[in-house]
């Protein structure tokens, strides 16, 4: 008997959720350790511009495709957009692209904004 069909979160999320994705508490460790990774920014160019995390690398999602070897390989990567959508996105597709560790930020930057920098800009 065929499998029912997937429940919203696996539809949504690649495979293991704790594999694939972060949350600002572990990201702002990360930071702190000053562990090397490659913070990517998946936004449009106008939402970075309003506000970032700081460090952060912008490739909107709708040039990742193009743009993806603009990425050092073999460098941890976490991803980030305004929700965690298309930051989830852009994980996957880059995990199908090859890279071996690459995280999506839960919640994206407005979580950030609500549990690790409360004074950037929320949108």
């Amino acid at each position: 008997m065929p499998k029912a069909a997937p429940s919203v979160v696996e539809a949504i999320l690649p495979l293991d959720a704790d594999t694939y994705t972060i949350t600002p508490t572990q990201l702002k460790e990360m930071m702190n350790e000053d562990k090397r990774f490659i913070l990517l920014d998946v936004r449009e160019k106008w939402e970075y511009e309003m506000v970032h995390i700081q460090g952060a690398m912008l490739m909107p999602f709708g040039e990742l495709p193009r743009r993806f070897r603009e990425i050092t390989p073999g460098v941890e990567v976490v991803v980030y957009c305004h929700w965690g959508m298309r930051g989830l996105d852009a994980a996957f597709l880059l995990q199908q692209l090859g890279f071996k560790s690459v995280k999506s930020l839960v919640g994206g930057i407005d979580r950030w904004a609500q549990e690790i920098d409360t004074e950037i800009l929320r949108y």
